[in-house]
């Protein structure tokens, strides 16, 4: 499986998690909160704060009320995949993501 070199995140209204998982546990890679659509934008290289190896990225949105919005970009292997929660509006934790990576 290609490298995953970069972690980009462009949009969290309200709460976001990226967690980074194994069998034997899990590392928080960040916790954003933002609203309002106000812009947002953090990257982070996996391998500045991860050791080498298979993990499972999870990502988690919790929306507060009003309209919810996440947008994480994922570079691997030279190509960005971005991952978008649909609309919505309802309260609670209402988009989660899992996706394997490589670090």
């Amino acid at each position: 499986m290609a490298t995953t070199t970069k972690i980009h995140v462009t949009a969290t209204d309200n709460e976001l998690y990226i967690l980074a998982s194994t069998p034997a546990g899990s590392s928080e890679i960040c916790h954003i909160k933002s609203g309002y659509n106000n812009p947002v934008e953090y990257v982070v290289i996996p391998q500045s704060i991860l050791p080498p190896g298979a993990y499972t990225l999870i990502m988690v949105g919790i929306n507060w009320g009003g309209p919810q919005a996440f947008k994480v970009i994922l570079t691997t292997g030279g190509h960005d995949t971005p991952y978008t929660a649909p609309p919505g509006t309802n309260v609670g934790a209402n988009w989660t993501v899992a996706v394997p990576i490589t670090v």
